[in-house]
């Protein structure tokens, strides 16, 4: 059933003959897809705005701190997916001496130089936004060779900082940014770049992962990061308020990025288009709206925009909506984009096998133990009042 707000027009079902040829295919993606998708945003809106706080000068707030742990470990957790997704992790391998000639413009070819790129500086500045004096003196203290095995995974940190050299500094944060805009656009590019589904084929995706992103990575900044300096230092600091109006900001643009998508697809998409509008409008409406709208959208701006968002308990009910929101979105637009074009099998023919449970279990767990781990190897901090 059509909604007449974006799909005022007709549409032609699918031939039955189309129908039966397509039963046979198989989904081209699963919710690993939209795990690393999902990931890959969040880890990009954190390092664009740990990026921008440090270019300004805000090296002494716990953002400056516990936001690139929390990135590595995300980065970790979502390689997972993408090997998982991929089946053969040797076609990574072999990319990357032989995908610049056999790959073409493919987006995959430039993930694996990135991505582990992106891994490596997030990595490194955890130990370089930490105080050098004080992290001298935690690895100082230790006996060899524990001492040199962690000047190797700290990048010999205690020696140096990034930091004293400005104009080094800003090159490091021009390629950090770099990197926290690829990692959101990373698999929407991918998508873009699929043949047969018309629908993935658009730039309002890549907004959507874009704005999500950044959106669901500025509640964040005000939930789960001072959350990881207080596990760390046991003091709970408080964000900067300007965290909740980029949220407000990002989920305001998803909003009108989606329900405008919707609306250009009812009166200029193509057929195929139309039929995947119907599925957003129709069989999937109700999961979208409380998922997606509701949840990830509705709820936040609520919580954050009313003068209860500078409280704790609001700042976590918009983080938690901001989270499942933006990973529902990315399911919703995966899967709906196959259910007609790429699996004529129907609509509710998708069932997540053990496989995808198993390696979304394993990616959590790798991001809790990563996490764990950087934040064991946090120096102490003094309780100060806004310093971390």
């Amino acid at each position: 059933m059509s909604n007449p707000l974006t799909t005022p027009q007709f549409v032609p079902p699918l031939r039955s003959m189309t129908e039966l040829y397509n039963v046979v295919h198989q989904r081209p993606f699963s919710i690993l897809f939209a795990n690393y998708s999902w990931a890959l945003g969040i880890v990009g809106g954190l390092a664009l705005i740990w990026a921008i706080n440090a270019w300004r000068g805000n090296r002494e707030r716990v953002e400056h701190r516990f936001t690139l742990p929390l990135v590595a470990a995300l980065i970790i957790g979502g390689f997972v997916n993408i090997l998982a997704e991929v089946e053969q992790p040797g076609r990574l391998i072999y990319g990357y001496y032989l995908g610049w000639f056999t790959w073409d413009t493919a987006i995959i070819k430039y993930g694996i130089i990135l991505l582990p790129l992106f891994l490596v500086l997030a990595w490194w500045l955890s130990f370089q936004s930490m105080p050098r004096e004080r992290l001298a003196a935690e690895i100082g203290r230790l006996s060899s060779p524990w001492r040199e095995l962690a000047d190797f995974f700290t990048l010999w940190s205690r020696f140096y900082s990034v930091f004293d050299s400005p104009f080094f500094a800003r090159v490091v944060l021009v390629v950090m940014a770099f990197l926290g805009l690829f990692g959101p656009l990373y698999s929407a590019v991918f998508l873009m770049n699929e043949h047969g589904v018309p629908v993935w084929n658009s730039p309002a995706e890549a907004l959507l992962f874009l704005a999500s992103g950044i959106g669901a990575a500025a509640t964040m900044m005000l939930a789960i990061v001072p959350l990881l300096g207080w596990l760390a230092s046991g003091t709970w600091i408080a964000p900067r308020a300007h965290h909740r109006w980029t949220a407000v900001i990002a989920f305001a643009l998803c909003g009108l990025v989606w329900y405008g998508w919707m609306w250009w697809i009812g009166r200029f998409g193509t057929e195929e288009e139309l039929r995947a509008a119907n599925l957003f409008m129709g069989p999937y409406a109700e999961q979208i709206f409380w998922n997606w709208t509701f949840a990830g959208l509705i709820v936040p701006i609520v919580a954050l925009i009313t003068p209860l968002g500078r409280s704790v308990l609001a700042q976590a009910a918009a983080c938690i909506g901001a989270m499942w929101g933006s990973y529902a979105a990315r399911i919703g637009i995966v899967l709906g984009g196959e259910a007609i074009n790429r699996s004529g099998a129907g609509y509710y023919a998708f069932h997540t096998n053990f496989a995808a449970f198993w390696y979304s279990g394993v990616s959590l767990l790798l991001v809790g133990g990563f996490l764990a781990a950087l934040l064991a190897a946090t120096p102490r901090p003094s309780a100060t009042s806004g310093k971390a």
